[in-house]
């Protein structure tokens, strides 16, 4: 009895997992990050939204792709200037010349945080589908 080994066939179903996975998770993050506003936030540690820019520059900002070590992708806020200074917080001087103490509200950190630890599995999901199809 012979095996026919299909490895490179068992490697690129693994990479397209790892992709379904990692963008999957982005997924799961942007729409925490969109949820992590809203009234009595702050008491919270959390931003409180006015206009929605903030929820609206959140998005995937390069969907998940092979790199030479494995696959990444990247999410955040992207176009909106004040958006890491609400992640982060600032302390200085803003253009205006007007002395600023803003408090970090994070909205990012916090959704990674939940959403990360959920790769694994999502990206173990994804194969078993595609075992299935």
């Amino acid at each position: 009895m012979s095996l026919n080994w299909r490895g490179s066939e068992v490697l690129r179903r693994v990479r397209e997992a790892e992709k379904q996975g990692v963008d999957t998770t982005m997924a799961a993050a942007i729409l925490h990050a969109k949820a992590n506003h809203g009234s009595g936030a702050h008491a919270l540690q959390r931003y409180i939204t006015r206009s929605a820019e903030l929820e609206r520059s959140t998005r995937v900002v390069a969907p998940a792709r092979e790199d030479g070590q494995g696959v990444v992708g990247r999410w955040g806020s992207q176009g909106l200037v004040y958006a890491r200074r609400i992640e982060v917080g600032f302390q200085g001087q803003d253009r205006a010349g007007r002395m600023v103490d803003a408090d970090a509200y994070p909205y990012l950190r916090p959704a990674a945080d939940v959403e990360y630890p959920k790769l694994k599995s999502r990206i173990q999901r994804a194969l078993r589908r595609m075992r299935t199809a």
